[in-house]
């Protein structure tokens, strides 16, 4: 064992863990085991320290590590031996993907027969030793097309699908034009496709200070926002599919069948981030028509001290070149596997990417830093004879930020056991940026999350109250979104239909998004020193973890389906009226109001039986066994129309902006296809679905009434 990890066991022994404002009942357990449960939350959640989660930091993030790099290869090592000295089962995952690499970039602005030269890499900071760091690159995007192009420009807000519409319906041609965009409102990639559709043959994207930067508050790095250099990176990867571009729905192996190239349709055209400070040089020479003569366009106005145009005029013109290398590069996930005593063939699994555009000490890795300190505490748990029931998979996943790579090839090549036996899935990426808590979730897990937050002390809260009491915020129920696009989450939830959450916490005074200032020294500065917000979400993640694995009966609310399933339709009218597309969901309401009154009764039936504790092991395995099987009810094989790789017809992501959520997403595309009649077809296979889950009520009614034969006799 290594200094780090001896320090680190060291530590775990002189900090206790603050009680909880209110004890759970934990009604999913049988009554002989509840204390058990409750003495082993508070041992697990005394285990991580603030101390040890900067440990952890400073392993992970002392130099960049960008996805097939030596650097990257040296984490995964890192990674590889921590899990090894904790003493888990330790497996490295391999996979081949097709990856781009930068190798040069050129941005001039020609104007009044001069070529200035715009400047692609950020500032190095004295303050910040580590942004002078020599494997740190120039800005880009991963997957820009090649080539040198010269045209005038336009500008097209945040080049949004709603954007590029508004100016063709002002007559603006982006044709054999250079398109330059700001950042936000979507998905860079979706800014390159709509870029593409209207003839551009070119983007440049760069950061505002409207949105990022001296408007929101303090630049780095006196403060935590962007200064006038940041640049933001990012994948701009399209595909109707997450993970290995050229392997989609198999395992990226070495020897796997591909597709050819001509078959992928990545970005075209020449794609580059730039900085305010870069930018500014180009939109303070444009001389057309002004933002503020465009119908309904209040937000087109950006941060920089001058009216915006809408185009350059012929005087000015662009050039832009871009050079980049596609290839095959063999990366890695990384897994610790701590075996169940007596389920292990059911697993739990948290995870959180390990790659990142530069360190990485906010995106990924104040997550990254979490799944370490959660598998350090079971490990400690399990030596003092308190080992889990179901297996728990703590993951490191490798490309994630070149299209979600890793988790997706891993959910691929072990999609037949994923099916049978995950119990839920828990992200942690970039989940350590804050005090403020957020959870994005399945509905079969909302009630296990809000109900954790009971147990967890909130960060930085000198009047002592809980996670939830904050998060609530005298509310009946606290916010928590629809979980959507954006992260590793997607493969478990949208292809193979195993409930999952994205949890963390939010909130400091700035952002280094995939910047090379996202450093040690930024986030400790921003942050704080203090890893209050990690040590937070490290004990939430722990107390998920506990109740998932040990729970008698899976904590996995199935009720839930059915009141989202409304405000889902709810929001659906709201936007069939908003397209004039007519939609009849009564007979779809209707099923969903059946199913919501068997189901609560069938939960209360469930919960009464586990109270009494008049349930065999039998029963208990039948009904966990029909709960593990209860988000597959949504999983169509045929897929999304145009996408069938996401097969869950509850959530999939949004293809316009493709960080959100499109939910009930095949009726969805029919209302956003503009059609009565296919809106009318897509509401089949939801009626499906419910028939299909209940179809499994009944099964669950079996076993209750057995079990209320059983508590007649008594």
């Amino acid at each position: 064992m290594n200094l780090t990890l001896l320090t680190l066991t060291a530590i775990s022994t002189m900090t206790t863990m603050p009680q909880p404002t209110v004890e759970s009942e934990l009604r999913c357990w049988l009554p002989a085991n509840r204390e058990a449960q409750r003495e082993l939350e508070d041992a697990l959640n005394a285990a991580p320290t603030p101390e040890s989660l900067r440990a952890w930091h400073d392993l992970i993030c002392s130099e960049p590590h960008l996805a097939g790099t030596d650097g990257d290869r040296r984490v995964v090592e890192k990674l590889r031996n921590a899990f090894e000295e904790l003493g888990l089962e330790t497996q490295v995952h391999e996979f081949w993907a097709y990856l781009p690499e930068p190798l040069d970039a050129e941005v001039q602005v020609l104007v009044g027969g001069r070529r200035i030269d715009l400047p692609l890499k950020e500032t190095a900071l004295e303050e910040d030793p580590d942004s002078s760091h020599p494997d740190l690159t120039f800005g880009w995007c991963g997957f820009s097309g090649s080539d040198d192009v010269t045209g005038e420009l336009v500008y097209a807000n945040y080049g949004r699908k709603e954007d590029f519409e508004k100016l063709a319906e002002a007559g603006i041609d982006c044709r054999k034009k250079i398109v330059i965009a700001r950042y936000g409102g979507n998905y860079r990639g979706c800014k390159v496709t709509y870029a593409q559709e209207a003839g551009a043959i070119g983007l440049i994207i760069y950061t505002d200070p409207d949105d990022d930067g001296y408007r929101k508050g303090i630049s780095y790095p006196e403060g935590g926002w962007a200064n006038e250099t940041s640049i933001q990176r990012g994948s701009l990867d399209t595909l109707a599919y997450p993970g290995d571009a050229l392997t989609p729905f198999i395992e990226a192996t070495e020897d796997a069948e591909r597709l050819n190239l001509h078959e992928v349709d990545l970005p075209r055209v020449p794609v580059q981030p730039l900085s305010w400070q870069a930018a500014e040089e180009i939109l303070s020479r444009m001389t057309g028509p002004s933002v503020h003569d465009l119908p309904e366009a209040k937000d087109w106005q950006g941060g920089l001290p001058f009216a915006y145009r809408l185009t350059g005029g012929e005087d000015l013109r662009v050039r832009l070149m871009v050079r980049q290398r596609r290839r095959i590069e063999k990366c890695a996930n990384v897994l610790g596997v701590l075996k169940g005593e007596t389920s292990p063939d059911e697993k739990v699994i948290i995870g959180c990417h390990h790659d990142a555009w530069a360190f990485g000490a906010g995106d990924p890795n104040s997550g990254t830093i979490m799944v370490l300190e959660a598998a350090r505490s079971f490990v400690e748990a399990a030596r003092a004879g308190r080992r889990p029931a179901r297996t728990i998979v703590f993951a490191h996943w490798g490309a994630e930020e070149m299209g979600i790579i890793g988790s997706t090839e891993w959910c691929e090549g072990n999609a037949d056991d994923l099916r049978d036996n995950a119990v839920a899935f828990i992200n942690l990426d970039m989940a350590g940026m804050g005090t403020e808590f957020w959870a994005a979730s399945a509905p079969l897990l909302k009630e296990l999350i809000v109900d954790a937050g009971r147990s967890v002390p909130q960060a930085s809260d000198e009047r002592g109250r809980s996670l939830l009491d904050v998060w609530k915020d005298e509310k009946d129920e606290p916010e928590m979104c629809n979980l959507g696009g954006g992260s590793d989450h997607i493969a478990f939830y949208c292809h193979l239909g195993i409930p999952s959450c994205f949890i963390g916490a939010h909130g400091s005074k700035g952002r280094s998004y995939h910047t090379n200032y996202d450093s040690l020294h930024w986030y400790r500065q921003v942050v704080g020193e203090g890893y209050e917000p990690a040590l937070m979400i490290t004990r939430l993640a722990n107390v998920l973890l506990a109740r998932l694995a040990n729970a008698d009966l899976l904590p996995l609310d199935f009720t839930r389906y059915g009141a989202d399933t409304r405000t889902h339709l709810d929001a659906l009218e709201k936007r069939a009226e908003e397209l004039k597309v007519p939609v009849d969901f009564t007979e779809l309401r209707g099923a969903v109001e059946a199913y919501e009154a068997e189901a609560t009764a069938a939960m209360e039936s469930l919960r009464q039986a586990v109270d009494e504790g008049a349930i065999s092991p039998e029963a208990i395995r039948t009904v966990n066994a029909v709960l593990r099987s209860m988000e597959k009810s949504w999983l169509d094989e045929h897929g999304l129309p145009g996408r069938p790789w996401f097969r869950n017809l509850y959530a999939a992501t949004d293809p316009t902006d493709g960080y959100g959520g499109w939910m009930l997403p095949f009726l969805r595309w029919g209302i956003e296809e503009g059609s009565e009649n296919l809106a009318a077809e897509a509401r089949q296979p939801y009626l499906d679905a419910f028939a299909n889950l209940r179809s499994k009520l009944v099964m669950i009614d079996r076993v209750c009434g057995q079990l209320d034969d059983i508590l007649r006799q008594r």
